[in-house]
C-alpha cells in the first residue's frame, strides 16, 4: 500500500521521450486522461505524438498536445496519455481505476494494487 499524507496529492515519477520528472499530482476522478504535465514541459517533450481536444470543467474545448509516456507509483508502473495544458501536474482515471484508491477523510490518501 501506498499512503500520501499530503491530501490530496500522490508522488508520482514520470517518463515522456527520455525526459523524467517527479511530482505530487492532484488526483483527479473527474479527469479520464492518465497525466497532465504543465505546459511548460512542451519546450523540452518537442512535437506530440498527437493533439487531443479536451473539455474543461466550464465546458470549453480546448486541442491538447498529447504524448505517450508512463507514469510509477511506488513500484508500480502505467502508460499512459499525456497531456501538457495549465500549470499543474494532475493525476486521471486511466491510472485511478486501474488501483484502489480510498480518501480518508480529507487527511490522506491510500491506494492498493
Amino acid at each position: 500500500m501506498i499512503t500520501s499524507e499530503v491530501y490530496p496529492f500522490l508522488s508520482v515519477a514520470f517518463k515522456v521521450r527520455g525526459t523524467e520528472g517527479e511530482a505530487l499530482a492532484y488526483v483527479d476522478t473527474g479527469f479520464d486522461g492518465g497525466l497532465i504535465l504543465p505546459e511548460r514541459c512542451l519546450t523540452e517533450l518537442g512535437e506530440p505524438d498527437n493533439v487531443s481536444v479536451v473539455e474543461l470543467g466550464n465546458g470549453t474545448q480546448i486541442a491538447v498536445p498529447e504524448y505517450l509516456g508512463t507514469v510509477t507509483i511506488g513500484e508500480r508502473t502505467f502508460e499512459v496519455s499525456v497531456l501538457c495544458v495549465g500549470d499543474e501536474h494532475i493525476l486521471g482515471r486511466e491510472i485511478v481505476d486501474g488501483v484502489k484508491i480510498c480518501f480518508v477523510r480529507g487527511r490522506r490518501i491510500e491506494v492498493e494494487w
